[in-house]
């Protein structure tokens, strides 16, 4: 029989327990804010209280933390940080500061969870700066608020039926779609204007006319695609192909908000999407900005008292658009895929083994000291990604090349493999890990490492399928919730008029405008493009130059991606989402997370 006192030590030694994971958690979010912000916690009551595990990345909802705080006391200011899982509360006084601390650190509970609030005092806040939300919109961005009622969006969600078979293929896995008037291939970003499909139902012939009323392009539109988003879902970043499609596109809003976000080179914009709103896009807004939706359970938007979250529901998209018959006539150039047309090289997969045999593998082979000497300083974007690994985690480096990024000082454990011996054994002589390995079989176990980098390899890959193939072994050893970081060379060398360091270095003082490369034959009688070192890419598929000192010149195959091209190769993988695709000095990069299941 147990006695009342045998149950006051149980219910000590609880809260013994608890009080020593609240300490954990505040030693946590003092190492945070002194790495992250530069600022410091205190032991004693400040007029500053952080929430240490709470903020708008865990879908902490302003309204929430206001309900709490203001229900204790009156005056005090809320600061949430975008992205951050913490946030931060300023108060008049100390006394006041310590009331709430008192109350709700520990006491109250997060919305749905059994998990409490955790708060610690602090020196400072820091400010944040939500100029996204504050920027104006792109040129040719319209955003018009419930542009049908209720009704008609309970009608027109109620209009579609939506079953196994409506995903008709495996790069639209993350979500549902269908499409009428003429189907959008998403393996070719176009349309066949020559194979019109089932046209777009009469039941939707209103929202034609109310179009017109609106202003809202000066065309019926001939071609509706309808995407089904569940909560979690988005889109990559992207720009509607030119050649495809005439100037306004409409993307009509169902059942749920989301934020949609908007970049053309250093420009950013974000742009909330309420329910029954109507996104109108022409001019620079279609032909220069991408947009895309960054695949999240919640977004954070603006209210008036400040950022705030919202939850994801299912979200229904209607996009209209209006099919091209011809060349595009747009003033954008470089970004329009009309006037720079080079017919798509066909490498097949029976030709890509041998052309990366001679063109990369021996390559590297021959080359591998003088790569040594010169390859040396390490990127600093990819010293940032290596640096927030966690303490004790592993990090593998795929094609780790002379291993420049296994040297960092961190407790970390890195592991490093390449496909090539000579590299490889510069390695092993500095007593790094090293295996010798093909990246399209990586010799590791499932989800066996914390975090992975593949900088400046995947574009040796002569086929989608082996690039796709290459991202999914990387993602496959990752454990859940791990991230990789991965590098390929761009084809847009030169971007908002600023060169890439690869062309500023050049000398070469010759124009390159594609017409008078010459052709390297291979195997099987393919042909590739010999590009002229330091100058513009003309092909995705080109040989490029190393010239040794004593005068020796090799030629490595390069796949050269265009905009958008990586995001859309990254989102074919089911078991990742791309959290940020970004351009670095001549690269496109995507950071991906792997799932939980």
């Amino acid at each position: 029989m147990v006695s009342s006192s045998d149950n006051e030590d149980i219910k000590s030694t609880r809260e013994r327990k608890n009080d020593r994971k609240i300490v954990r958690k505040q030693r946590r979010a003092q190492h945070r804010l002194l790495r992250e912000l530069n600022i410091n916690s205190s032991d004693t009551p400040t007029e500053h209280l952080m929430v240490c595990n709470a903020g708008l990345l865990t879908g902490l909802e302003r309204e929430t933390l206001d309900h709490i705080v203001g229900s204790i006391v009156s005056e005090y200011e809320l600061i949430m940080p975008p992205r951050k899982s913490y946030c931060f509360v300023e108060f008049v006084s100390k006394i006041d500061a310590q009331v709430v601390y008192d109350k709700v650190h520990g006491r109250v509970n997060l919305p749905d969870k059994s998990t409490p609030f955790y708060l610690s005092y602090t020196k400072s806040v820091p400010r944040f700066n939500d100029c996204l939300w504050n920027s104006a919109l792109p040129l040719g961005l319209t955003l018009i608020e419930d542009f049908v009622t209720e009704e008609e969006e309970d009608a027109l969600l109620r209009s579609i039926s939506w079953h196994q078979d409506d995903v008709p293929s495996s790069e639209l896995k993350h979500r549902q779609v269908k499409h009428f008037g003429y189907e959008f291939r998403y393996d070719t970003n176009n349309v066949d204007c020559n194979n019109p499909i089932v046209p777009i139902p009469e039941e939707y012939e209103y929202l034609q006319s109310r179009f017109k009323e609106r202003n809202c392009g000066k065309y019926t539109f001939d071609q509706l695609t309808i995407n089904r988003y569940l909560p979690g879902q988005g889109i990559p970043p992207h720009i509607d192909t030119h050649s495809a499609f005439e100037d306004t596109i409409l993307s009509l809003s169902l059942g749920s908000s989301s934020v949609m976000d908007f970049k053309r080179g250093d420009m950013k914009a974000m742009i909330f999407l309420p329910a029954r709103s109507l996104l109108v896009m022409s001019g620079e807004a279609r032909y220069a900005w991408s947009h895309g939706i960054c695949p999240r359970h919640n977004d954070i938007i603006k209210v008036e008292s400040g950022l705030t979250t919202r939850p994801r529901g299912t979200r229904t998209s209607f996009t209209f658009r209006k099919v091209l018959k011809g060349d595009c006539r747009c003033q954008f150039n470089d970004f329009c895929d009309t006037p720079h047309k080079t017919p798509a090289l066909k490498i097949t997969s029976q030709e890509a083994p041998a052309l990366e045999q001679s063109y990369v593998h021996e390559v590297y082979e021959g080359i591998s000291d003088h790569f040594d000497e010169t390859r040396r300083k390490q990127w600093p974007k990819v010293v940032e990604f290596l640096d927030a690994v966690e303490i004790g985690g592993i990090l593998l480096d795929i094609g780790c090349g002379n291993g420049k990024y296994l040297h960092r000082t961190r407790d970390v454990f890195k592991i490093g493999c390449d496909r090539s011996r000579g590299l490889a054994e510069i390695c092993r002589k500095r007593e790094f890990e090293i295996l010798l390995a093909d990246n399209l079989q990586l010799p590791y176990k499932d989800n066996s490492v914390d975090a992975a980098i593949s900088i400046a390899v995947i574009h040796h890959l002569s086929t989608h399928e082996r690039r796709k193939q290459a991202i999914s072994e990387i993602t496959r050893v990752l454990r859940p919730k791990g991230k990789c970081l991965i590098y390929v060379w761009a084809m847009e060398q030169n971007r908002n008029s600023t060169k890439s360091t690869y062309l500023r270095f050049g000398t070469s003082k010759t124009e390159n405008k594609g017409e008078s490369q010459h052709k390297q034959i291979v195997d099987n009688g393919l042909s590739l493009p010999i590009h002229e070192n330091r100058t513009d890419f003309t092909h995705h598929d080109m040989l490029v130059p190393w010239k040794l000192k004593k005068g020796q010149n090799f030629l490595r195959y390069y796949h050269l991606f265009e905009e958008g091209e990586l995001s859309q190769l990254c989102s074919e993988i089911s078991s990742c989402q791309v959290n940020e695709v970004y351009y670095d000095q001549g690269n496109w990069c995507a950071i991906l997370e792997k799932g939980t299941s």
